[in-house]
């Protein structure tokens, strides 16, 4: 081989090389944004099933304008995005959701919380 075919065929390796992790880095990019929606969009899910239960009569099930015993449903409290876990008091209920991929730490997991009121659910990002 000539020298012009070998530094074409080394320019070619790089090449390649780098589209592979530029894919690599933009697929890991991508399932985090994607876990981060899916926690969100659940715990939206859920907040509004907290509503609704505080909003429904007690002798409907529902809370009477209450939300201390209402409890995340058996299946939504894992899915394939995250594990969730509430705390309520009489004016609020805040549901912890922990998603699947690594946050913005680098180290634990993506984390957000839904603080749900009779009338709002207001989602802030931990990590």
């Amino acid at each position: 081989m000539g020298q012009q075919q070998i530094l074409l065929l080394v320019v070619s390796v790089i090449i390649v090389v780098l589209a592979i992790t530029i894919g690599i880095e933009m697929f890991a990019a991508n399932s985090k944004t994607s876990n981060r929606d899916g926690v969100v969009s659940e715990l939206n899910n859920l907040g509004t099933l907290a509503i609704q239960f505080y909003k429904k009569p007690e002798s409907f099930g529902g809370g009477s304008s209450s939300f201390i015993s209402w409890e995340i449903p058996e299946k939504m409290d894992s899915t394939s995005n995250g594990i969730y876990s509430v705390a309520c008091t009489n004016l609020n209920a805040t549901i912890t959701g922990f998603g699947q991929e690594v946050g913005n730490d680098g180290a634990n997991p993506i984390e957000m919380v839904a603080v749900v009121t009779s009338a709002s659910i207001v989602i802030s990002v931990v990590n």
